[in-house]
């Protein structure tokens, strides 16, 4: 199976996870949800979706939507579903030849990789294991089962243009130039959502301007394949923007670079957060309920623990095959 598009997931998934995405919303936790994610030392403005988005997801009257629920936190039935699909290419693909274990994965992302828990008292953090007192997000989540070294140097707010204080480019001191990635086996990118936000220029995809977003993956992948020839780099397009333009310019920064890329936006339809919907056929209905049941609360729509221990399945088995 061609990873590299990821999308042979996508197609399978969508009967499985669509006709469990319209269930009722009463509790706030479900499955994985889309917001802006500008940060966690900014106002409420910045983390939350303003409420005239919510137009944006409309309600299609051709589209009979399906009565199955999805109960809070029982993820783990889902991608048991998943896993034991009938179909000759399950969604969610056991790599048994290859292991996680030991390996070290740097995780370059915004709050979606970070995690955003404000408003709850007290914060979720995982219970036991390796990374017992972490968040629960889908990096930790992941190493927990794998045993993989986990080092998420993600940071909620952040850009990988070249942004104001942010910036995983930022000449200066942004995260990339501060980090030492020497031993690295997997580095994964995951941005898009607060470029978007902030509307970062898209730029040209050749340009190597870090204030535009092609020019930032440019110059960031650039100094990286350089430097660390020896780290598996794989990109992740986030599910979060605001517009289409973004996760676009994100899969066609990987092709041009020949490199790995997991669509969570466009390539695993009706499961995973959803913001930019004309990238996804899933009915924009369906959407809604899927995002309502995939926020942290109705307030902060970051994901909550079921939206990370769903993706964390898509996101290891992807992992594996970066190895």
């Amino acid at each position: 199976m061609n990873f590299t598009r990821h999308h042979a997931i996508v197609t399978l998934a969508i009967g499985l996870f669509c006709l469990a995405s319209c269930g009722d919303n009463s509790s706030s936790e479900g499955p994985v949800a889309s917001a802006e994610d500008t940060g966690t030392h900014s106002s409420s403005e910045e983390f939350l979706l303003s409420s005239s988005d919510d137009s944006n997801w409309g309600s299609s009257s051709s589209v009979e939507e399906s009565s199955s629920s999805i109960e809070p936190n029982s993820s783990s039935e889902l991608v048991e579903s998943v896993e034991s699909s009938s179909s000759s290419e399950s969604p969610v693909v056991s790599s048994s030849s290859k292991s996680l274990e030991g390996v070290v994965w740097y995780v370059v992302g915004d709050s979606f990789s970070a995690g955003d828990f404000e408003g709850l008292d007290p914060k979720p953090t995982i219970k036991e294991g390796k990374y017992a007192g972490k968040p629960p997000v889908y990096s930790y989540l992941i190493g927990n089962r794998t045993g993989c070294d986990v080092r998420n140097i993600s940071a909620g707010g952040t850009t990988i243009c070249y942004y104001d204080t942010y910036g995983f480019t930022k000449p200066e001191n942004g995260i990339m130039y501060r980090t030492n990635f020497s031993d690295a086996d997997i580095i994964t990118i995951y941005y898009g959502i607060n470029d978007s936000h902030n509307r970062i220029p898209i730029g040209n995809i050749d340009d190597m301007d870090p204030t535009t977003f092609y020019g930032a993956f440019n110059v960031a992948l650039d100094y990286l394949t350089k430097n660390y020839p020896k780290a598996k780099i794989g990109i992740i397009v986030s599910n979060g923007c605001d517009t289409e333009d973004y996760p676009e310019a994100t899969e066609q920064i990987a092709i041009k670079w020949e490199l790995p890329y997991l669509d969570l936006d466009g390539g695993v339809n009706g499961i995973t957060m959803l913001r930019s919907s004309s990238r996804n056929p899933t009915p924009d209905a369906e959407k809604t309920e899927i995002l309502k049941q995939q926020w942290v609360h109705e307030h902060n729509w970051h994901p909550n623990e079921y939206a990370h221990e769903l993706e964390s399945h898509f996101i290891e088995e992807w992992l594996l095959t970066l190895l």
